[in-house]
């Protein structure tokens, strides 16, 4: 695994660089370390678009509409790193990301990554989600659960299966970097390189083709929910890797 050394003046800096590094470095059973299906670092601080430096081709669109409207986020500068513009997304609880829906996002096996930060976003806000079932559950999904901590959860399309518990003490006002993962037969959480708990037993395969939305978010969930489930934070990069097999075969 790469190691990377912090110092007072480069923590930041190199959060983004690092964070991707270790997800590349254990993807899921499932997955190649060529399976990189979206990576957004959010860097262009300003306009519309959330640019996918995966050659995936998921760009993401900030807002309702391609044009400024009341749920897009708000873009922060972050300190440069060298020359280099670094900037991020403030969330507020109704704000969203979308990526359409496509077939590099829907993998056997997956694993989501982000780099994050919050005071106390509540329960059941989400960093990010792929496709809705109503105000139930998505596909997969990263999120703060019912006790406003931080679980990743898969579903077979009869229930969602989740992982350890990151606790509320997460949201501490300063980044952390977020990874959950799933090989198809465990779900497993970790934060800042260090795994949540132990592993969850999660022997199912992932239920996509969603009937309230496929689409992918960045920030926020797409079901038709009376209240907002909008991660309140900032988000500073995200990505998902996997492995698309039209036999979902994971044994490999």
């Amino acid at each position: 695994m790469i190691r990377f050394r912090r110092t007072s003046t480069s923590v930041a800096a190199v959060a983004t660089a690092a964070a991707l590094a270790v997800t590349l470095a254990a993807p899921p059973a499932g997955a190649r370390t060529d399976d990189l299906a979206g990576l957004w670092l959010l860097n262009e601080g300003s306009g519309q678009v959330a640019n996918d430096l995966s050659f995936s081709g998921n760009r993401g669109q900030l807002g309702s509409t391609s044009s400024a409207d009341a749920q897009d986020p708000e873009w922060i500068s972050l300190p440069r790193l060298f020359l280099l513009k670094r900037a991020a997304l403030r969330f507020s609880g109704s704000q969203t990301v979308r990526m359409p829906d496509a077939p590099s996002l829907e993998p056997d096996g997956v694993t989501v990554l982000a780099r994050v930060r919050s005071t106390g976003p509540g329960a059941f806000r989400y960093v990010m989600s792929k496709g809705a079932l109503q105000c139930d559950r998505a596909s997969y999904g990263l999120y703060t659960g019912e006790d406003g901590g931080l679980q990743f959860y898969v579903s077979d399309g009869t229930q969602a299966h989740l992982s350890a518990d990151a606790g509320s003490a997460l949201w501490d006002g300063a980044w952390h970097t977020v990874r959950g993962a799933f090989d198809g037969q465990e779900l497993r959480l970790y934060v800042d390189g260090a795994q949540v708990g132990a592993p969850v037993a999660a022997p199912v395969s992932i239920s996509y083709g969603m009937p309230d939305g496929d689409d992918f978010f960045l920030g926020d969930y797409a079901g038709p929910c009376a209240s907002p489930l909008g991660f309140i934070g900032d988000i500073d990069a995200a990505a998902v890797i996997g492995h698309y097999d039209d036999d979902a075969g994971l044994a490999q």
